[in-house]
């Protein structure tokens, strides 16, 4: 039995993890500043936040089950700002008055 690929195995899923776990924290300072920028005024142009948050959460399904709390942690955390971010958004004018 070759444990040195098991171990190369084990290794490279760790660093999978780790690195998965780097680009949520990334992508929590990516929205803080996106957060302040609109707090400042600044139009903010979020295409393709849905589809990277979307690639990040296929990556923590694909990361070892040890690093799984950690991942759902940092994840709950980025929904909390995805969310606080989506209610401080300007609400799109429709051209018109209810009636």
């Amino acid at each position: 039995m070759n444990t040195h690929f098991e171990d190369n195995t084990g290794a490279e899923a760790s660093q999978h993890g780790l690195a998965v776990l780097a680009a949520i924290k990334a992508m929590g300072e990516s929205l803080a500043q996106a957060e302040a920028s609109l707090a400042e005024g600044y139009a903010l142009d979020l295409t393709g936040l849905d589809a990277e948050i979307g690639r990040l959460c296929a990556a923590a399904g694909a990361a070892p089950a040890a690093m799984a709390p950690a991942l759902r942690r940092n994840l709950e955390a980025l929904l909390v700002q995805v969310e606080r971010l989506q209610a401080a958004l300007p609400r799109p004018n429709n051209g018109g008055a209810a009636r």
